[in-house]
């Protein structure tokens, strides 16, 4: 699957789209979500670590401010702009702001943030 064929809402990090990077593995960690991926280009290791205000930034439809990620409105996802550090190919992974509400619930259950915490931020990116 090519990135110009992903459906619309078809993430690749919490959602349905998970089983096309057959190598991912999610651990939620005190800074956020950390996924390993494997470079579609090269088959190199990624890391990928989504922090908790970015996060709730895209839970409500809004790329977090810090310029590292785009939203891909045909796809309905964003995605990071980050460079493979094998091959300097992009790293093509999307998510959407549900998968982004699952991945906060996950960090609430574990303990790593907190509902009042991620309030907090959805008041400020609300104003």
């Amino acid at each position: 699957m090519q990135q110009d064929d992903i459906p619309r809402g078809y993430g690749s990090l919490a959602g349905d789209g998970v089983e096309h990077h057959d190598q991912v593995k999610t651990a939620v960690v005190n800074d956020g979500v950390s996924h390993r991926i494997a470079c579609d280009r090269c088959g190199r290791g990624v890391e990928l670590t989504i922090e908790w205000p970015e996060i709730i930034y895209m839970s409500q439809g809004q790329p977090p401010p810090n310029g590292q990620w785009e939203h891909n409105r045909q796809h309905g996802v964003f995605m990071p702009i980050v460079p493979c550090p094998a091959c300097g190919d992009r790293v093509r992974i999307g998510i959407t702001p549900d998968e982004c509400n699952k991945l906060l619930k996950s960090g609430v259950h574990a303990g790593k943030i907190t509902a009042p915490q991620i309030a907090g931020y959805v008041q400020r990116i609300s104003r």
